[in-house]
Order: C-alpha cells, then sequence, then structure tokens
C-alpha cells in the first residue's frame, strides 16, 4: 500500500528509520521503508546497520552521487506500492499519527499531499543561523494558506504522491540539480495534478552551515535563470522571477547589477553573520539573477 521513500546524503537516519518502522508495525497496511545513499561517504556502516536491524527497511546504496532528481526517480523505481511519501533523511517526526494522516487520503481524489516543513523554535549556533531564519520564515507555511496558491508552496521533504504521478511529472525532467521544487509544482500544475496541503508537518534538523546554504541559494537562482531561458513557464509560481521580469520592463536590471556587483562582498559578509537579514537575502538573489542575465546572455 504505502512506500516510505528516503534519499540520503551523508546523514545518520537511525532515529528517522526506527520512528518509522515503529510506525509501520502499528498499521493494518503494509508498508516498506527504502533508504538510497546518493553518493554518501560518511555513516554508511551506521545507517546499514540500523536498517538490516529493522524488519520493514531496506538499504540501497549508490556510489556516485545523481542529485535529487535521480535519486528520487531511482527510489521510486525501486518502490513496490502504488503510493509514494518521499522524506528527506534530515526531518524527525513528532506527529504519532504521521502516516495514519496521508493514509486518510489514500482513496481519495487527490494525487499528491504535501505535509509541510516546520523548524525549531529555539536558535541554532550562529553558523547555523541562515538556514534557520530562510526556513522559519519562507518554509514555514500552513496548509490554509499553501492551499490559496497549491502549486507554489512545493517542499521536497515531506509529501505524499501516487507512483505513476510521481513517474509522470518527474519523466519531464530532463536534468538534475539544486532548486528544482518551483519547477515541479509547474508540472503538477500544468498537468492539472489535484494537491493538496495538509498539516502534517516534519522537524527540519539537518541545517546547512550559512556559506553552504548560501551556495545552495546561488545554485537555486541558476536553476530558475537556466528555466527561464530554455522558456520553461516557470514564472506563475516564482515571486523572484516575477520581480525579475518586472524591473527589465522598466529597464532597471542594470542598475540591479551594478548595486549587486559593488556591494556583493558587503551583503555576503552580512548574510554570513551571527544576524542574517532576509530583506537583504532576497535583494541578494534578485541581484545575483540579474548578474546571471547579464553574463549568460
Amino acid at each position: 500500500m504505502l512506500s516510505i521513500l528516503i534519499p540520503i546524503y551523508n546523514f545518520e537516519i537511525s532515529h528517522l528509520v526506527s520512528d518509522l518502522n515503529a510506525f509501520a508495525n502499528q498499521t493494518r497496511f503494509n508498508i516498506e521503508i527504502i533508504c538510497l545513499e546518493d553518493g554518501s561517504t560518511l555513516f554508511l556502516e551506521e545507517n546499514s546497520s540500523v536498517c538490516k536491524s529493522l524488519n520493514h527497511v531496506t538499504h540501497l546504496i549508490s556510489k556516485t552521487n545523481n542529485g535529487r532528481i535521480t535519486s528520487r526517480k531511482h527510489l521510486a523505481k525501486s518502490a513496490t506500492y502504488d503510493w509514494l511519501l518521499f522524506l528527506d533523511a534530515d526531518v524527525e517526526i513528532s506527529n504519532k499519527d504521521f502516516i495514519k494522516d496521508y493514509a486518510d487520503f489514500f482513496n481519495s481524489a487527490y494525487e499528491a499531499v504535501y505535509g509541510g516543513c516546520i523548524y525549531d523554535t529555539f536558535k541554532p549556533k550562529p553558523s547555523q543561523l541562515l538556514r534557520w531564519k530562510y526556513g522559519r520564515n519562507f518554509e514555514e507555511v500552513s496548509s490554509s494558506i499553501r492551499n490559496k496558491n497549491p502549486y507554489k508552496y512545493i517542499v521536497s521533504a515531506n509529501f505524499l504522491i501516487k507512483k505513476d504521478t510521481f513517474n509522470k511529472i518527474t519523466n519531464q525532467i530532463k536534468t538534475d540539480g539544486y532548486g528544482y521544487d518551483l519547477f515541479i509544482g509547474q508540472l503538477l500544475m500544468h498537468n492539472k495534478t489535484k494537491i493538496l496541503h495538509i498539516d502534517n508537518a516534519v522537524i527540519h534538523k539537518g541545517l546547512d552551515d550559512n556559506d553552504v546554504f548560501l551556495n545552495k541559494i546561488e545554485l537555486s537562482v541558476n536553476t530558475l535563470f537556466s528555466l527561464y531561458k530554455d522558456n520553461k513557464t516557470v514564472d506563475a509560481n516564482s515571486t523572484l522571477l516575477k520581480t525579475f521580469k518586472k524591473i527589465s520592463s522598466y529597464g532597471l536590471k542594470p542598475v540591479v547589477n551594478i548595486i549587486f556587483k559593488v556591494f556583493r562582498g558587503v551583503l555576503k559578509k552580512q548574510l554570513l553573520s551571527s544576524n542574517p537579514n532576509m530583506t537583504l537575502l532576497q535583494f541578494y538573489k534578485l541581484g545575483y539573477l540579474c548578474h546571471l542575465s547579464t553574463v549568460r546572455t
């Protein structure tokens, strides 16, 4: 009935899979848990050991890092059942009815259900504040708000989807990289996929260091620009791309690009500080997008 799929990259998963296995033991339908190491070099022995000790868990290892989309395609291909529950390896489940709250939709008309993501309320160490503040400001969104614009709030850390729907959507993605959630949302919308957002959140525990996350922000902007240049209609759900197109229409793109080039170092220093400003981060993303449009035109 349900395949729980967990792509892993250098993260220890014993707590997560143990909790999921306990849930599986309590359900009245078949559950399998498949974990895939996507080129991991850390925690392989620990993860393998815990997976072998649990009766519902399979542990797969890819020696090469194939990326977020490819690893999920591999997991879906390995899945036995028609419903897939994707979870990131660095999440924690706090809801004892987590599986049940998803299972309630097995016989519904919905093809995908997104549970959401939250963050710890206490501040992490200063070197991880950028990722934490970003998550708290932009990813913690209630289902009532997400359902008003359902294809915009696509977070791949925690979602249920029919296997044939997942395959249909991801088969339209020919490249891999960081920042494809927006494009997936656009594909779901174009395919008129029936999706629902619910409050069944996981806690995101694996916080990147500030410099690592800022690099991922740049990678996601690169992905957005590549999709835009390839005439992929991703602007409907992207506030950043809408803003970029608006300032471009007013002839302000060169101005923003110059400001970004002059102050990029200062902006990075602030964002990597112990008090990163989210407004400045949004400008950094806009400035970087203007920069890309200049150097890659």
